[in-house]
């Protein structure tokens, strides 16, 4: 009995394995395993992670596709929709700037399919750290200011920026230059201005054009001569000279409209009464009100030149004499006595010797005359600066014209 139960229990053992076989065998025939590729996105994870690291990828070549094989069932595998399968690289995994790849990691394999493989299956990259440095800002001009009006004074805020990159950029950084476009400004004037990066070697950083920019404060002044101002009358026989003051020039602000009118600005007086020689004073300069001077004292320093006069004498010749106002009817005749007149110019040496004797046009006036002798106060011409040292009369005889 126990010899036949033995060999009824091995009996349904083999027929249980040879079911088992057979269903294997038909399953494998109808329904065969097999592996398939799938095209998968490549989804990049965490950056923001990275960038908390102060870390930055400076080249990578990630692609956008990646190539996932999975084994199974046929049946199993047809059925699969590669937009269930997750491809992802991980960014929060680097742990400093030195981490030249990553893994490619699936997700999301479906239940009875195995993953063999990912293509690629890292992906390299490089990676830069972050640096933050100030910089001051270096403001120049362009153009020009209206005639007679000077920038004095440019103020900016922030008088610096901080510029955060990647080490090598900050590295390469030179200097960051403002420009502020001064054409015909007169007044005081406000505006803002965009910043340019430059390298070490002088060339603009386009990565850094119109990201930063300032307020700046532009003050103008006008530039104006000084004249000085003098009163009274040197010694007898001298007479002022070159007046000079120094500084000549200033500058100046207030209102545009007060400054529009104004072109220079005098001293005060400087008195020279009775004085024979030279003299240096302080004076201040007379300022109209609302104008300010700008980088400049009110006093300067005024000098008069005292100068004596000389005496130059000259000849006339009695044919060089101009008869003025003789009579209209030609009946009379006019002879000067003496044939040669000595005469005596006083001014300073610099303006004698800038006489021209053909240009003194000697004259007498004859007018009203009648014959007889006469004498007559001799007129030449001079400039101002000169004058004769004393009157010079000249003896004239008319007579009548012989008719016939």
């Amino acid at each position: 009995m126990s010899d036949l139960l033995k060999r009824d229990t091995t009996v349904k053992i083999m027929s249980v394995l040879f079911a088992v076989f057979l269903w294997f065998f038909v399953l494998d025939s109808t329904n065969p395993i097999v592996s398939m590729d799938f095209s998968v996105p490549l989804r990049i994870e965490n950056e923001n992670v990275l960038r908390s690291k102060d870390i930055v990828i400076k080249e990578s070549n990630f692609p956008r596709n990646v190539t996932v094989s999975l084994k199974g069932r046929e049946e199993k595998i047809k059925r699969i929709n590669s937009s269930e399968i997750e491809a992802v690289v991980d960014l929060s995994k680097v742990n400093d700037a030195s981490t030249g790849f990553l893994y490619v990691e699936i997700y999301n394999i479906p239940d009875g399919v195995s993953f063999e493989s990912v293509s690629p299956r890292t992906v390299n990259f490089k990676l830069e750290k972050i640096g933050e440095n100030l910089y001051p800002i270096e403001v120049t001009t362009v153009g020009k200011a209206k005639e007679n009006y000077r920038v004095v004074g440019i103020s900016i805020t922030p008088q610096t920026i901080s510029i955060e990159a990647t080490n090598s950029v900050i590295s390469s950084i030179g200097k960051v230059m403002a420009v502020a476009d001064i054409t015909g400004i007169k007044s005081d004037t406000s505006m803002k201005l965009m910043c340019k990066v430059y390298d070490k070697v002088g060339n603009e950083m386009p990565e850094f054009s119109d990201k930063y920019s300032v307020e700046a404060r532009i003050e103008v002044a006008k530039e104006v001569s000084v004249i000085p101002v003098v009163k009274g009358k040197p010694a007898k026989d001298y007479v002022d000279g070159v007046h000079k003051v120094s500084p000549d020039k200033v500058l100046i602000s207030g209102p545009s409209n007060l400054l529009d009118s104004i072109d220079n600005l005098k001293t005060e007086s400087i008195d020279i009464e009775d004085l024979d020689a030279s003299v240096t004073k302080t004076a201040n300069i007379v300022l109209p009100s609302g104008v300010n001077l700008v980088n400049s004292q009110k006093a300067v320093s005024v000098s008069v030149e005292i100068v004596p006069l000389s005496v130059k004498k000259y000849k006339i010749k009695a044919e060089d004499i101009i008869m003025e106002n003789e009579e209209a009817d030609d009946s009379l005749t006019y002879k000067i006595v003496d044939e040669e007149i000595e005469i005596e110019i006083k001014g300073t040496m610099e303006e004698l010797d800038k006489i021209v004797e053909s240009k003194l046009k000697p004259s007498i006036d004859v007018r009203g005359l009648k014959e007889g002798t006469y004498k007559r106060t001799l007129k030449v011409v001079l400039p101002s600066t000169l004058k004769l040292s004393q009157d010079v009369e000249v003896e004239v005889v008319i007579e009548r014209k012989n008719e016939g």
